[in-house]
C-alpha cells in the first residue's frame, strides 16, 4: 500500500526510508525546501520539495498514499500543520513520530499509531513493524518509559 513520509530530515530517517522501500515498494516523501541538499538526494522514493508549513502542498502530495508517516520535530509550529494535513486527507493509517507527548486531539484521530521516543532509532523500528501489518488499531507508543 502507499505510504507517505512526511517530513524526513536526516541520514537516520534517510535509512528508515530504505528499508521502508524494500518492504514496500511504493513510497513518496514530502520533504521540507530546507532540508540539507544531501539528505534530500539519498532519501529513495517519489519526491515531493515544498513549505513544510503549507498543509495544503502536504495534503495534495499524499493524494493516493495509504499510510501517513509524520515525522514532529518541532512540535510548537508542526502539530498544527500536521492536524491540517490529516484532516484534509484521504489517508487511512497514521504514524506520528514524536519526541513531544501527544495532546487529546492528536489521540483522537481514528487509526493512529502515535510513537512517542526518546531514541530515534528504537522509533524506527516501531513504524517498520506498524508500515508493514494488514490491520491496526489506534495505539500510544511510549518508548520513553
Amino acid at each position: 500500500m502507499p505510504a507517505i513520509c512526511i517530513n524526513p530530515v536526516d541520514s537516520s530517517d534517510a535509512e528508515l526510508i530504505r528499508r521502508l522501500n524494500e518492504q514496500n515498494q511504493d513510497i513518496r516523501l514530502f520533504i521540507s525546501d530546507r532540508t540539507d541538499k544531501q539528505i534530500t538526494e539519498s532519501l529513495v522514493g517519489k519526491k515531493a520539495i515544498g513549505d513544510i508549513n503549507d498543509d495544503s502542498h502536504i495534503s495534495t502530495a499524499s493524494s493516493g498514499a495509504y499510510c501517513g508517516i509524520f515525522f514532529e520535530y518541532d512540535n510548537n509550529v508542526q502539530r498544527e500543520i500536521f492536524l491540517e494535513v490529516i484532516k484534509n486527507s484521504a489517508l487511512q493509517r497514521i504514524i506520528w513520530v514524536s519526541a513531544y507527548q501527544p495532546t487529546d486531539e492528536i489521540t483522537s484521530i481514528a487509526n493512529l499509531i502515535y510513537i512517542y521516543y526518546e531514541n530515534k532509532k528504537s522509533a524506527h523500528d516501531v513504524i517498520l513493524d506498524f508500515e508493514g501489518r494488514d490491520a491496526v488499531k489506534s495505539e500510544f507508543i511510549n518508548l520513553v518509559n
